[in-house]
């Protein structure tokens, strides 16, 4: 089955919804063509990836668990969290996105029980993350899941979601959802993740939305992509985490753009996010309530740059050091294969290849 993506490069023309287009056209009016706001719109949805081989299958890392272990749509990486792709669908498709060239997919409640009671035996998990695809536009097949994790998996203490939808087309939100999450938090952490990449996206319906989750017990955190020509300045990025941290959307990663073939145009390098963070963290320019964190999406999971973690910098490609140890993955993840860019080092840590992002040249 294709993918998505695939069918948006070959036709030449993006999927949006009709908000993010009036959105586009706001800012046009608001503020002109060559405005960081309409860039910021602009760039994460009007501009088509390059022809750049076949990533219908792509995954930013390989974890799926192996069926004999587990049903179809969990992947696993880390002990206590579990990755649920609930459909493959979202309100309109960002150009830069991994998942955009997944298979199309939708799990039926036969699977989602079938998740529910694999997460249920293991007693390392104590997480699941719910993402696809965009969960919040299959309101019936999220409450089914959530409300099975309810009756079968006492050992889950927080539910994660991950979401563009508010930012994409808040109108399109099923408020029945509302009391359910209200319901949920009561025995549990919900949290939605919103990826919210520029100020602009932050208008009156979508921070409404917000306010609502917020009102029955959501716990809110954003997550954010690093991206060329829509949010690489620290001008940008102070904004944003400012907006957020006023609208109590707690600041988690600030991600570097994934290296996708195709989408070298959205990506900046590794050391201009270092750039920008450092100016975000350690200028006065921000609260420490508004902070923050820049990680990479490696094959060998989410790694977060310190002091050391660049161990070799060959220009185009880097080699990160981390702490992951492939026994542990062995351990919650039997069938996890060691990606060909990873490595074991003498105290059995791992090591990965990353390839590094381009600067526009006349920066």
């Amino acid at each position: 089955m294709a993918s998505l993506m695939k069918s948006i490069i070959d036709k030449n023309q993006p999927k949006t919804s009709s908000y993010v287009d009036q959105l586009l056209e706001l800012a046009l009016r608001a503020h002109g063509e060559d405005s960081p706001e309409y860039r910021g719109i602009y760039h994460q949805y009007y501009t088509i990836p390059d022809r750049g081989g076949d990533l219908s299958n792509a995954r930013h890392f390989q974890a799926e668990v192996a069926p004999e272990q587990a049903k179809t749509g969990l992947e696993r990486m880390y002990r206590r969290v579990v990755v649920v792709d609930l459909v493959s669908a979202c309100a309109a498709e960002c150009s830069y996105c991994v998942r955009g060239y997944y298979d199309r997919f939708s799990l039926s409640n036969a699977k989602l029980d079938e998740v529910a009671d694999a997460v249920a035996r293991d007693h390392h998990l104590r997480e699941i993350l719910i993402t696809g695809g965009d969960p919040l536009i299959a309101p019936r097949k999220l409450a089914y899941l959530i409300e099975r994790i309810l009756e079968r998996a006492p050992n889950i203490r927080y539910v994660r979601i991950g979401t563009r939808l508010p930012i994409q087309d808040p109108e399109r939100f099923d408020p029945t959802l509302l009391a359910l999450f209200e319901r949920a938090s009561k025995s549990l952490r919900v949290e939605i993740a919103s990826q919210i990449n520029h100020p602009f996206e932050l208008q009156e319906p979508t921070t409404t939305l917000y306010r609502s989750l917020r009102g029955v017990g959501v716990n809110l955190y954003s997550q954010n992509v690093l991206l060329k020509r829509v949010n690489d300045t620290v001008e940008t990025m102070t904004e944003l985490y400012d907006q957020l941290r006023y609208l109590e959307i707690a600041p988690h990663y600030l991600f570097h753009a994934v290296p996708l073939k195709g989408t070298e145009k959205y990506r900046t390098s590794v050391q201009k996010g270092l750039h920008i963070i450092s100016h975000l963290s350690s200028s006065g320019l921000l609260s420490g309530r508004a902070k923050p964190q820049y990680a990479l999406i490696t094959d060998i999971g989410k790694v977060n740059l310190y002091h050391g973690s660049i161990v070799a910098d060959k220009g185009s490609t880097l080699r990160i050091r981390t702490s992951y140890r492939l026994a542990d993955r062995l351990a919650w993840n039997p069938s996890y294969i060691l990606p060909a860019t990873g490595s074991v080092n003498h105290d059995g840590t791992l090591d990965v290849l990353y390839p590094n992002g381009v600067d526009d040249t006349e920066e």
